[in-house]
This record gives C-alpha cells, sequence and structure tokens, in this order.
C-alpha cells in the first residue's frame, strides 16, 4: 500500500502521552527515575550565563509559599529547557500542569524539556 493513500495519525498525542505517565498527588511521591506527570507552581526561574549553551530552569513545588519552605526542604522537582532562553508563560507564581521522564542530577529530580501546559488562574 503505498503511503499516500493511508491516513497517517500520530502514535502519541498531547492526551495519549499525559495517560502513559505515573499521576502524582503530591511531590513527595516522586519516583527516583520514571515517567511523570503532575500539576504544581513555579517557584523560582533561572537562567544560564551568557557564555553558556541556552537553558531555562524553573523549580516546581506543590504550592506556594508554605511554611514548610522557611523550615526545611520542601519537595520539589527542576525542570530544564534546553536551548531556550525565554519559554513563554513559565514565570514564578504560575500553575504548571506537565509531563516527562525524571531522573536524579546532582541530587536533584529533573525532568529535561518536560510536556506542560499553563492552568489558567480562575477569574473573579
Amino acid at each position: 500500500m503505498p503511503i499516500e493513500s493511508r491516513e497517517l495519525t500520530p502514535e502519541f498525542g498531547d492526551a495519549q502521552a499525559f495517560r502513559l505517565c505515573e499521576r502524582l498527588e503530591s511531590l513527595t511521591e516522586l519516583p527516583v527515575k520514571g515517567r511523570v506527570e503532575h500539576t504544581g507552581y513555579i517557584q523560582s526561574v533561572s537562567y544560564s550565563a551568557p557564555q553558556q549553551a541556552p537553558q531555562l530552569t524553573a523549580v516546581v513545588v506543590d504550592q506556594l509559599g508554605s511554611g514548610a519552605s522557611r523550615r526545611g526542604t520542601v519537595a520539589h522537582v527542576r525542570l530544564r529547557f534546553m536551548g531556550q532562553k525565554n519559554v513563554p508563560g513559565i514565570k514564578p507564581g504560575v500553575k504548571i500542569r506537565f509531563s516527562g521522564m525524571v531522573a536524579p542530577v546532582d541530587q536533584i529530580p529533573t525532568i529535561y524539556n518536560p510536556r506542560y501546559v499553563i492552568v489558567p488562574a480562575p477569574r473573579g
């Protein structure tokens, strides 16, 4: 059958990609390695130095401004966007739904180039 006569559909759509992940209720459930999906808040954003390859890093936590952050370490994950100086919508305080392969980098759970959706803030 020639390729022109077959209907081409992607193997993984956005909805399927989110279904293939382990859904987390809290970042305390974060595995050492594996594909995960979670919704959290961007706590901070940092950028690479001008002499280095472009990279944007966002730290995501379950809740912003909790008292636990002052008392000790809060469960968090680092999202790294490689080759990006700026990523639209990625800024502190934004609620984000993300998925990707988590792995420890310098003993910090990190996801490189995650899929993400900005969760709109309720109006009112």
